[in-house]
């Protein structure tokens, strides 16, 4: 980007999103040459965060409270910068890991492949059934939508119970369609 050209739009007393908008460029883009230009008004839409103490309020606009500015994660380097407070963060993140395991389960079958269970989506788990094919832990993503990196992963999986799940590593039961001794 221009560097005369992104200075002329801040000077206008454009946002960056009015700016991204406008050149059609994405708001990382334009944050990415304001920095590397050096211009000031880069850190324009921050200042009033810097300036606050520990201690001063905001009102997180999901919960609608007025909390002390602690209660805000840090963001991009800059103190209780979070748009969320930090309570809000959190559940807006579990509910975004609630829906994809939804998704992960719906994509396997919505029950236990051994006993059928599928009461509790919690009890639910995923069973590599070759340990050494094994790219990622399912368990631990925190991605926000079903790709195609995890469709690949769960097609190396079986869906089963918790207690299923404890019964294949016991060397108790094995998966259907499985040959005993690999899975394990």
């Amino acid at each position: 980007m221009v560097k005369k050209e992104l200075e002329k739009l801040l000077n206008q007393g454009k946002s960056m999103n009015q700016i991204s908008k406008e050149t059609n460029k994405s708001l990382t883009t334009i944050r990415y040459w304001c920095k590397k230009y050096n211009l000031t008004s880069f850190h324009r839409q921050f200042k009033f965060l810097e300036k606050k103490k520990i201690g001063s309020e905001r009102k997180c606009p999901k919960c609608e409270k007025i909390l002390p500015s602690n209660q805000f994660y840090k963001r991009r380097g800059i103190e209780n910068s979070s748009t969320y407070c930090k309570i809000c963060t959190s559940k807006q993140t579990l509910e975004r890991i609630h829906n994809l395991k939804k998704e992960m389960i719906k994509y396997k079958g919505n029950s236990c492949v051994i006993c059928g269970y599928q009461k509790c989506m919690g009890a639910l788990e995923f069973h590599h059934t070759n340990p050494k094919e094994k790219d990622f832990n399912l368990s631990r993503i925190k991605r926000y939508s079903f790709n195609e990196n995890i469709r690949k992963e769960l097609d190396k999986c079986v869906l089963v119970c918790a207690n299923c799940h404890r019964e294949i590593h016991s060397k108790l039961v094995v998966p259907p369609g499985i040959e005993p001794g690999i899975f394990l």
